[in-house]
């Protein structure tokens, strides 16, 4: 049975994140507008009406849970396969069509539950110049109807949550390494001070493998962008 039985769909909140941490109830929580819409590091995310916006709640145990991003990002990319585009993932939990983005991801951890909150630009027409974001609709020139993205979604995520539970990150590692952006090319890992090196691999943990001047580094956390670019 899916993981996804329970919907409300709401018309603005400050964030579903927010939204799912002041309620004891497990359900996908969806909003047309945020008004205080979030990433990694309490970042802002444009959430203006048109685009996807959305949290659940996930209570199980996962092999390899730290790889959870990644998971996710892979099925946003399969579901943009799906409807007939090329999406990469910039790792760790964003997702880019053409060089911008076009997904973001935030995962979180409560006293007894992990919240999942996804935001995905699909109908917007335009957006603040700093952020290199697109959508759907200015990728292909036509909207689409949320409902169907949405059901869509879930389901790729749903099926890639089984395969992450039961066999771990190893089913899904090559998936997501055939669509990591940036793989084989220098970029910067904003460290202090900033650290530049070959993305060479994608770890069995799901961590990033770079070769710098110093040898092989494993990055567990950070940004990363390609050097001589402000990409974010």
């Amino acid at each position: 049975m899916s993981r996804f039985y329970s919907l409300v769909w709401l018309e603005e909140v400050s964030s579903t994140q927010d939204w799912l941490k002041e309620k004891s109830i497990n359900c996908v929580v969806v909003a047309r507008r945020q008004t205080k819409g979030r990433g990694r590091y309490g970042r802002s995310w444009q959430s203006d009406e048109g685009g996807l916006y959305f949290s659940f709640p996930l209570t199980e145990t996962f092999k390899d849970e730290q790889t959870l991003p990644l998971a996710i990002a892979l099925s946003v990319c399969q579901m943009l396969e799906d409807y007939g585009f090329l999406a990469s993932i910039k790792w760790v939990n964003d997702v880019y069509i053409g060089g911008k983005k076009i997904c973001g991801i935030l995962v979180e951890k409560t006293k007894d539950r992990t919240l999942i909150g996804i935001g995905l630009n699909v109908n917007q027409k335009r957006f603040t110049e700093s952020l290199q974001a697109t959508s759907l609709l200015l990728v292909s020139g036509r909207e689409y109807h949320l409902a169907d993205v949405l059901l869509k979604l879930l389901d790729r995520i749903d099926k890639n949550l089984d395969l992450l539970k039961e066999r771990g990150f190893q089913v899904l590692r090559e998936e997501v390494k055939k669509r990591l952006l940036f793989l084989g090319e220098e970029v910067v890992l904003y460290t202090d001070p900033p650290t530049v090196g070959i993305l060479a691999d994608l770890s069995p943990e799901g961590y990033l493998v770079l070769m710098t001047a110093q040898g092989e580094k494993k990055v567990v956390s950070g940004d990363i962008t390609l050097r001589g670019t402000m990409l974010s």
